[in-house]
This record gives structure tokens, C-alpha cells and sequence, in this order.
């Protein structure tokens, strides 16, 4: 930032060539601004400057051309160097052959910064700016701004300042696009890949289509979520096996702040992150969700409160799996034989049972019968294992492999260990 006195002396040499008398309101609103910004007013010159763009948008491109590089220059003191070049090429947009004579003197660095954009904007080729054509571009339809996920917990919102120069299609150049400024970079790909895929209507120019620079203010807020809607696709998410990603779904589910979420969507969001945990390897933290998210449940249903028959199912699967794992083999009841004998055989050790993963993202129950020869030591016979009864054959194969494996009390006659037909039910719950 130069010293007053520096920007005094600049006031009094820049000078403009072909800049108007103090005629006009333009005019007069620009030698203001160079009044306020030889005080180093800096805060009043740039408003100042922005009166004079206004009053200058349907007026001589000339004066727009000077309150655009008086623009460009207080922003650069300003310490908005992105402005500055965004005005200066709007400028050199109107006359590409533009000089500004003692800049240099002013400050070596805003001399370079307009000579590189003068350089840009002969590389571009001709286009006008909004206020210098008959037809400024529209944007007609295009996608909502896809907004970040990862910037949901940080609550990051608020207006994204773009300019791009709109072709004769419609359409935003990918290379022209530049963003003048953010709340949060996160927000850049977003703004950006939203004014590629938007239609804009066509800039005219005396009747003729025209590449128009445009700079448009976007709105950026976090999208309206549904807990529910969070939820379910935290447990779709479980199912492709991704336990991380659920629980980033879930932390949001449960965010207050974010999604208000009822008591019931509370206790179905509890329960499902204390599945994702569990998976994840984060035992305690899951064990904790899975308790909380229960006693919530069954407060509510001791309320009386109707809850969704989904948050019912996966409540009731949470409470008998908690059961199964409390109580060894409680998913492998008994077997029966087939025939008769004098004791029963009795399950002694089993696989753990893996709940298949296309049936999790299904959300699908159920138990499966397996008929199996046991010998008189307690193995089954791995050929003689088939499926005598399942709800979904994609059940199948866990359920003959976790036969298979397990390990018996043999059954008895007349006090001797006896071959025997069992049949062993294995219940696969989704939780």
C-alpha cells in the first residue's frame, strides 16, 4: 500500500487519454472518487466508482472505460487485487489499445498486473461487457450449485462473486470463468461446474449475437436434508461395505443445527451409527450409539409415539442381534434329529455367521433350515449338508459354510456317541 502522499502524486499525474470533461454525472462522480482516493479515502473512492459504473452502464463506453480503470486502481489499494483485475479487463474488454500513462509511478506492481491483463485480453479476442450491449446474457436453466458435503458441518454459506464471458450459443467459456470472490474455496468447482452446465440466453449487440462478460452474484446455501432420507443412505452406504462414509452421513443426520431431526429419525440415526462404528472397529463408540439409540426407541414407544415400521424392523434386529452376542449360539438354536434317539445332540461351537453384503443393502431377514449328517464324534459330513428350507437363496452358501464348520455334542443311544440326520436353523438378521 503506498503512502498518501505517494497516492496524492499519483492522483495528479495518472491521467487517461480521451477521459471527458466533468460534464456528465459519470464524470463527475469519477473526479470525485480521484479527489477521495488523493486523501486516501480509499472506502469512499470505491463507492464513489460504483455510483459512476451505474450512472455509466447505458451512457458512452468512454466513460465507462475511465470508471472502470479508476475502479480497477482503488481496488488494487484496497488490497483486492481480483477486483482490480476483473475491472481492468472489463475496461480492455471496451478498448484493448487502452494506456494508462504514469501507473508505473504509482506502483510498479499495478503497472505489471494491467499490462498482463491488457496482454490476456488480446490473446482473448473481442468481447463486450453487461452494460455495453443491447441484450445482456440470461441464465435460462442449468443445475442448482451441487453443494459440497464436506462443507455441511462447517455451516459454510453465503454469496460467490464469478465472472465468465457467455459465447453466442449461450453457454459459459470454461476458460474465461474466474472467481472474484468466495466465502470459502471449497465453493470454487461447485460455482464453476454449475455455469458450464447452465443455458444463458444470447448477448446482442445492435441486433447481432456477441460474447458478453457477465459477473454474477450466486447464493450459495446449504440443500434442505431429510434425516430419514440421510439415514438411508448412510445404511446403503453400510451395504457397499463403506462404514466410513456412513458415519459421515450419520454425524450430519444427527446435527441439530443442520437437519433438525424428530426423536424417532434421532433414535433410527443412533442406531444405524452404532452399526457403522461396530464395522469400522470402533467397538466402545458403537456400543454406546446402539444403547442410546434403544433407550431412546423404546421411551418413544412407551409414549405411545407410531413409529415408521423401518426404524421398528431395525430397532427390533438390533435388540435380537445384541441378545445373539450376549448369549453364544443364540442365532443357532438347537438342532433336531431326524429319527430317534436317547440325547439329543447339542451345538458345542460355529462359525461367526457373515451377514452377506447384498442382502444387508436389501434390508432382507430371515432363517435357513440345513439338513446335515452328524457323525459320532461330532463333525458334520461336509458332502451330506443341504438347504431343506430359506427365505433367499443368497443365504445359501453362508449358511452351509457355518454348518459345515461347527462342532457338536454328539447324540446318544443307549449311552453310546450314535451317528445321527440333524437339522440345524440359522436366522441371518439385518442390522
Amino acid at each position: 500500500m503506498p503512502r498518501p502522499h505517494v497516492v496524492a502524486l499519483a492522483s495528479a499525474i495518472l491521467a487517461l487519454p480521451g477521459a471527458l470533461s466533468g460534464q456528465s454525472r459519470a464524470t463527475q462522480l469519477v473526479d470525485s472518487a480521484r479527489v477521495q482516493l488523493a486523501a486516501n479515502n480509499l472506502d469512499s473512492a470505491a463507492a464513489l466508482l460504483d455510483a459512476a459504473l451505474d450512472t455509466a452502464a447505458h451512457t458512452a463506453p468512454a466513460e465507462r472505460k475511465n470508471a472502470l480503470v479508476w475502479d480497477g486502481i482503488v481496488e488494487f489499494f484496497r488490497g483486492h487485487e481480483d477486483l482490480a483485475r476483473a475491472a481492468f479487463r472489463q475496461a480492455l474488454a471496451l478498448d484493448s489499445a487502452i494506456d494508462v500513462r504514469g501507473i508505473e509511478r504509482l506502483s510498479p506492481e499495478l503497472a505489471q498486473l494491467f499490462q498482463r491483463e491488457k496482454q490476456a485480453a488480446v490473446r482473448r479476442g473481442g468481447f463486450y461487457v453487461a452494460g455495453d450491449v443491447d441484450e445482456s446474457p440470461r441464465r435460462l436453466s442449468g443445475p442448482p450449485v451441487d453443494y459440497p458435503r464436506g462443507l455441511l458441518r462447517r455451516h459454510v454459506q453465503g454469496v460467490v462473486h464469478i465472472a465468465a464471458i457467455i459465447d453466442t450459443t449461450g453457454r459459459a467459456e470454461p476458460a474465461s470463468l474466474e472467481i472474484l470472490s468466495t466465502p470459502d474455496s471449497g465453493l470454487i468447482e461447485p460455482v464453476k461446474q454449475m455455469m458450464q452446465r447452465s443455458q444463458f440466453s444470447t448477448g446482442r449487440h445492435k441486433g447481432t449475437a456477441v460474447r458478453v462478460m457477465v459477473q454474477l452474484a450466486v447464493d450459495v446455501r446449504p440443500p434442505h436434508l431429510s434425516a430419514a432420507e440421510l439415514v438411508g443412505t448412510a445404511r446403503r452406504e453400510l451395504g457397499a461395505g463403506r462404514p466410513d462414509s456412513a458415519r459421515t452421513l450419520l454425524e450430519i443426520a444427527l446435527d441439530s443445527a443442520l437437519v433438525h431431526p424428530t426423536e424417532g429419525e434421532r433414535s433410527y440415526a443412533l442406531l444405524v451409527r452404532g452399526i457403522a462404528a461396530s464395522r469400522a472397529g470402533r467397538d466402545s463408540a458403537g456400543r454406546a450409539d446402539l444403547e442410546s439409540g434403544l433407550a431412546l426407541y423404546q421411551n418413544l414407544t412407551a409414549r405411545g409415539l407410531d413409529l415408521a415400521p423401518f426404524v421398528r424392523r431395525l430397532a427390533d434386529s438390533v435388540r435380537l442381534s445384541r441378545r445373539a452376542a450376549k448369549a453364544p449360539g443364540a442365532t443357532m438354536p438347537a438342532p433336531t434329529v431326524v429319527g430317534a434317539v436317547d440325547e439329543q445332540p447339542a451345538l458345542a461351537s460355529h462359525p461367526p455367521i457373515r451377514y452377506p453384503p447384498e442382502m444387508q443393502a436389501l434390508r432382507v431377514d430371515g432363517t435357513v433350515l440345513v439338513e446335515a449328517a452328524l457323525d459320532a464324534s461330532g463333525h458334520v459330513d461336509p458332502g451330506s449338508a443341504k438347504i431343506v428350507h430359506s427365505p433367499n437363496h443368497a443365504f445359501d452358501d453362508e449358511a452351509l459354510r457355518v454348518v459345515r464348520g461347527s462342532v457338536y455334542r454328539p447324540a446318544r443311544s443307549k449311552g453310546r456317541a450314535v451317528r445321527a440326520v440333524i437339522r440345524q436353523a440359522i436366522t441371518f438378521v439385518n442390522y
